[in-house]
Order: structure tokens, then sequence, then C-alpha cells
């Protein structure tokens, strides 16, 4: 039986390995309703400068975009790889996909960007980036391969995270707006083990023979430079009234290079970008801080141990 061949019986299981994804999530568990985000509100208002505040506000508005109106993927994952264990997989991720969605909606309203995120939805660069996911993600015509190896590589893995970093850089550098940061830093966790998860369904099916011919290293830097052209124009927008001083938007593009080339990397495909250790390391630190053990101090603002903080790690130990 191959990955794509259903089977009705529950065990034992053809793919064993994908308890670990879904075990990790599970034990990482959290909700936003965890979190008030009162010292944030003043912080925003009182402690950023008027171009701080707009780098803020539009790199939540670009991961709420993502968030709340992208993803929808892993719910449907059973219809494609009729296992129970895949069926697991699937259902586990989208109920972690749904507390996102219903974080950063939280988010946004408490922010009161909510009329402004209906606004950003019009602009003609939150339109591109739609309309660059859409053929790929909403077209019939594409293989669920496709759909998966997009989607694991550019959505999960790389889209998110310099959004991401822009906002637990506050925290980093300011020691501000650290509730939010508290979401930041769990959704990185949680979308680190979905695109790894993704990962890990490539290879399977590349193993069994059954990567499409056409998925070859030209589509994949294709799909790659669409999408580094779409994350350029995004922190154009989010820059566009100055830097804040934590680094620069160069070093964050570089920083989206160097992760999607390592994405690339576990699947059997070269790197694209190549970028140095030296164009890496003014944004290291956001790893450091997501991925490894200093996390709990880090957030020493919200004293509880998680599961996942109980040792020191990287992103390619989860899984």
């Amino acid at each position: 039986m191959s990955i794509f061949d259903k089977r009705v019986n529950y065990k034992p299981f053809e793919y064993p390995e994908i308890l670990t994804f879904t075990e990790a999530i599970q034990k990482a568990y959290w909700v936003h309703g965890e979190v008030d985000f009162t010292s944030d509100i003043q912080d925003y208002h009182a402690n950023l400068d008027d171009v701080k505040r707009e780098i803020h506000k539009r790199s939540i508005l670009s991961i709420a975009q993502v968030e709340v109106t992208v993803k929808g993927f892993w719910g449907d994952l059973y219809h494609y790889f009729p296992k129970p264990e895949l069926n697991g997989l699937g259902a586990t991720f989208a109920e972690c996909e749904f507390r996102h969605s219903e974080a950063y909606s939280r988010i946004l309203e408490v922010n009161g960007y909510l009329d402004e995120f209906n606004i950003a939805l019009q602009n003609p660069i939150f339109k591109s980036y739609n309309t660059f996911v859409g053929e790929i993600m909403r077209d019939e015509n594409k293989s669920i391969v496709e759909k998966l190896l997009f989607f694991a590589l550019v959505i999960e893995d790389s889209s998110l995270f310099s959004k991401f970093a822009n906002i637990l850089a506050f925290t980093r550098f300011d020691g501000l707006m650290k509730n939010t940061a508290n979401i930041i830093a769990w959704t990185s966790t949680d979308e680190q083990i979905h695109a790894n998860a993704g990962i890990y369904l490539i290879n399977k099916i590349r193993e069994e023979g059954l990567l499409p011919d056409e998925l070859d290293q030209n589509w994949v830097e294709t799909a790659v430079r669409g999408y580094i052209e779409q994350e350029e124009m995004m922190l154009d927008w989010i820059f566009e009234k100055g830097e804040f001083g934590y680094y620069t938007k160069a070093d964050l593009l570089n920083y989206m290079k160097y992760r999607i080339d390592e994405a690339i990397t576990k699947i059997g495909f070269k790197k694209i970008y190549h970028i140095s250790q030296e164009q890496y390391k003014p944004m290291a630190w956001f790893e450091e801080e997501v991925f490894a053990s200093s996390l709990d101090d880090f957030f020493a603002k919200r004293p509880v141990d998680y599961t996942k903080h109980d040792k020191s790690i990287s992103a390619d130990d989860l899984f």
C-alpha cells in the first residue's frame, strides 16, 4: 500500500512517526485566553514611537492575513492521505490552526486593528500575495503533492517568520509587548512542527517513488523565488515608514532566504540563495529565543512551564 491508499483498520500504523508531530502539538497546547494584553496596549501607546507602532501594526496585520484567511490545508489532509494516523495529524493541526486564527483575531481586536485589517485585505500587496498563494493552493488542477510541498515550504516554514521576528524584537531588545510575544513564540513553535511534518510527508512520498516528475529543482526554484518576491514587497510595506534599528530589512529578507534554503535541502533539493553565516547572524537571536531552553527565562513574565520548553532544542529538533 502507498501513502495514498485507504486503510480502514486503525492499527498497525504504516507511518508511526506521525505520532511524533501530533504529540508535540498536544504537549505544547495553549490558548490565547491565558494571555492578558493590557500591558501591551499600554506599551503600544506610551512606549513605542510612530515608526515602531506602524511596524507593529503592519506585522500583526500581515500575520493575521495568513492565520485568519489563508490556513485551511490540514483539515482536508485525510481526503488525500486516507490513513487513520494521517487523519489524526490533519485533525490535530487543523485544531491548532483554529486556535491560531482565534488568537490573532483577538490581537487584532484588542489593538483596535479590525477595521485596519479589513482595509489591508484590499491593499494591492495583500491581494498580490493572496493571488500568488491561490495560484497553487486553490487551483483544482494542481496535485496534492504540489500543494503540500508549497504549503510546507512557503506557508508553514517561511512566510510568517519575518513578521514573528518583528514582534518578538520588541520584547528581545526593548522589553516591550511581552504578552503578544507569548503568542508569537508559541505560534512559531507550532508552525515549525507543522512545517517539519509536511517535510516528512514529502520525503515519504519521494521514498515511495510517487513524487511527480514535474516537481523538480526548477519547480521549487520558481515557487521559492515567487514567494521571496512577495515577501520583499510585504517587508517594503511593513517598513514603509522606517526601520526600527534592531536589524535591517535586508537582514530579515536574508533570514527568510536562509529558512527556505534549509527547508528545501531537507527534501532533497539544492539551496537557492546560499546565505552565509555572517548574513544570517543578525537574526540568529530569533531561533535562540524560540527554539532553545532559554525561552523559559525569556518568558519569565508568564511563569508557566510548558513541556515544549523543558529541554534545549533547535528548529531541527522539532521532528
